[in-house]
């Protein structure tokens, strides 16, 4: 099960509307993603594109399933940071692969953040696609965006709409692969990554949910 983690203040930075202020993320405890097995292990969901040994997939979180290269959240050096009380996150059996997605629920707020985050930028120029699922219906989450933080002299951040990648406000799991081609082209530095995922959503009422899972990256 995947649990997460992280009590910080940290300005959000470039967010999608004004500038919202100080974030003030809540602790939810640590966050290791699993490697569970689904040859051994049946409730093990392999997710839509399964891992083949051999191929290159990054996991940073929000993932269960094989992979090639791996940075955890480990709640001292990288971190999964809720937005100024916009939103809780809970687990959820909900899902495409490993044993559990995160529901993530909405605050009733004018805005909704979280993201993963670390200390120390990383270079992530050697990868080319970010996959992730996504499934809502509520009106809190018609409009959701994916981001990319970096350093250059301050942390910046690109956004993109994910409806242009196929996802859709109907309840339906949403697989996106969204190339990080399209983030450079925003601005993004990819050799000083400060925060490899950011979701962001307009206002909603309390309680309004997405599911979130299947979290990585390719080289393809």
């Amino acid at each position: 099960m995947k649990k997460l983690a992280g009590y910080a203040v940290l300005a959000l930075l470039a967010a999608c509307r004004p500038d919202p202020g100080l974030s003030d993320y809540e602790n939810q405890g640590p966050s290791n993603p699993g490697t569970g097995d689904p040859d051994t292990d049946p409730d093990v969901l392999p997710g839509p594109f399964p891992y083949q040994t051999g191929q290159r997939r990054l996991g940073v979180g929000f993932y269960e399933g094989g992979r090639s290269d791996d940075i955890a959240v480990d709640n001292t050096t990288t971190h999964v940071y809720l937005y100024d009380g916009t939103v809780t996150l809970e687990p959820s059996n909900t899902r495409v692969e490993g044993k559990a997605a995160d529901l993530v629920v909405h605050a009733g707020k004018a805005w909704l953040g979280l993201g993963v985050h670390w200390n120390s930028t990383r270079n992530l120029s050697t990868w080319k696609t970010l996959h992730v699922s996504l499934r809502s219906s509520d009106p809190g989450f018609a409009s959701v965006k994916v981001g990319m933080n970096y350093l250059d002299g301050t942390d910046k951040s690109v956004q993109l709409d994910v409806e242009k990648y196929g996802y859709r406000n109907d309840g339906e799991w949403h697989h996106l692969a969204i190339p990080l081609a399209d983030f450079t082209a925003g601005g993004l530095k990819l050799n000083v990554v400060s925060s490899p995922f950011v979701l962001i959503a307009g206002g909603g009422a309390p309680a309004d949910k997405l599911l979130l899972d299947n979290l990585y990256f390719t080289a393809e």
